[in-house]
């Protein structure tokens, strides 16, 4: 996409600046950022940064800690037209320097010297330098903000948006108030596209270090935060908190939305119980952003569904061959919509197993209720396969949930040579000596039959990544090890 001008992102920030120049953007530390300042703070910052090398075409890395910083930075490179990838402090260096020379990154810009990669330049970052410079001329071209997949399973998927992406992803969101807060860091992909993405909206957003718990309440109505997102496991460990007499009330004006991974039906009876009845559960990929959403009237009616579309998403289910399945069967989830990546980088073989004609399979297994509702079955890549009988964690999931002792399990396979993946069954305990495990693997077998957990084992917790999903390849580890 090309065109005079900054792009779509850049253009709405400064729109709000020049509309409404006290808007606040971000609270950072406490301390109010308006939309006047980061307009003038990302345009002074590529200034800097074309001084120093960034140009139009050029694919530059970001290893900033600081949220703030991150920011800008971003949104200073788009003004440039430079593609640009986070590599995360978080991540092993071999990692992000195979990240790095798949996207041939010319520039590094970091907050450590130790961030710095071989063969790559390396640009200190210079708070002083966001302030006082005029901003360059905007170059010709639609810049690429470009994702990572997590890892967990293979090689990283590599995920190209422009701003025009970003924006008509975020434009689904318009109804979801006017101050958000969402519990990690701008590092992680997902929430540094939704910081960015809320600022096309004129949205406030309170930065993950301003608010956490135990206090998150309390931060919620000093900062009038009216939509929290938090991954599942902490949105448990928020019901612990607010369930403790002396808790202080969780605000009536903000909403509570879970992401990253299915919700199971006892969590969400618990957060309407501790913390608020305004639960949403979403249905996102990177790829493509939101896509459903499950508002409080519908958790009753379908305790596993993830929604109906959000306006200008098209969801269909489909069979091995591709073709549509009617309502309550089960099979593959496909869906196209406005702002949904065109593809992947550098990956021919996962591109032709995602995208179908214009349409994304993120390879989820689900069916569609008769109101449109779409019910999350499980990930297609977790399905096991003991002999020739298929097995979704999911299904072992919901079978354990609500079992006395049981506070969250997740299903993982166990490898055999002669029978292919044995189902177990990982455990947390709602206190220690509280779970009768030989009891729990009985009444799994009682309503799964060949498909129960051979093996239940206790943990202390489950291995998640950022977006809350549960890294079963590290429980098999675990199990395998104990």
């Amino acid at each position: 996409m090309h065109g005079e001008g900054p792009g779509p992102l850049n253009q709405a920030i400064g729109a709000w600046a020049r509309r409404d120049p006290a808007r606040l953007a971000f609270i950072d530390r406490d301390t109010g950022v308006t939309y006047a300042a980061l307009d003038r703070r990302s345009g002074a910052l590529a200034a800097w940064l074309a001084r120093h090398g960034a140009a139009a075409g050029q694919t530059v890395a970001l290893t900033l800690r600081a949220d703030m910083a991150h920011i800008i930075a971003a949104l200073a490179l788009m003004r440039l037209g430079c593609d640009q990838v986070a590599l995360p402090s978080h991540d092993p260096p071999a990692l992000r320097q195979a990240v790095a020379a798949r996207l041939r990154v010319g520039l590094l810009v970091g907050d450590d010297a130790a961030d710095a990669l071989p063969g790559i330049a390396f640009l200190p970052f210079e708070p002083a330098a966001i302030e006082g410079e005029p901003p360059p001329t905007p170059p010709p071209r639609m810049a690429r903000l470009i994702l990572s997949s997590s890892g967990t399973t293979g090689r990283p998927k590599l995920i190209p948006l422009s701003e025009a992406d970003i924006v008509a992803q975020m434009a689904r969101r318009t109804r979801e108030g006017r101050v958000f807060y969402r519990s990690i860091s701008v590092e992680h992909n997902n929430a540094r596209k939704y910081h960015l993405g809320l600022l096309s909206l004129g949205a406030t957003t309170v930065l993950a270090h301003c608010a956490a718990l135990p206090d998150l309440a309390e931060a919620c109505a000093r900062f009038g935060i009216e939509r929290v997102t938090l991954p599942p496991e902490r949105a448990a460990a928020l019901a612990d908190v607010q369930a403790r007499a002396g808790a202080h009330p969780w605000p009536a004006h903000t909403s509570l939305a879970v992401f990253g991974a299915a919700v199971a039906p006892a969590l969400r009876r618990r957060l309407v119980a501790e913390v608020t009845p305004n639960l949403v559960v979403n249905y996102s990929t990177t790829e493509v952003g939101t896509m459903t959403l499950a508002g409080p009237d519908d958790h009753a009616r379908h305790p596993e569904g993830v929604g109906r579309p959000l306006p200008g998403v098209e969801l269909r289910v489909v069979d091995a061959a591709g073709q549509a399945v009617p309502p309550g069967q089960t099979g593959l989830v496909q869906t196209r919509a406005p702002g949904m990546t065109r593809g992947y980088l550098d990956d021919p073989e996962a591109q032709a197993r995602a995208f179908h004609d214009g349409w994304f399979q993120p390879g989820d297994r689900g069916w569609i209720e008769p109101d449109g509702t779409l019910v999350f079955a499980g990930r297609d890549a977790e399905m096991m396969m003991l002999g020739t009988i298929n097995i979704f964690p999911a299904e072992i999931e919901r079978a354990a949930e609500g079992f006395p002792g049981v506070a969250d399990c997740a299903a993982f396979a166990l490898r055999s040579p002669a029978l292919g993946d044995i189902p177990a069954l990982a455990v947390v305990e709602t206190a220690p000596g509280a779970l009768d495990a030989a009891a729990l693997a009985a009444s799994c077998r009682a309503r799964l039959g060949l498909r129960a957990p051979r093996r239940v084992v206790v943990v202390a917790s489950l291995p998640r990544n950022a977006s809350g999903k549960v890294q079963r390849d590290r429980l098999a580890a675990l199990a395998e090890g104990g």
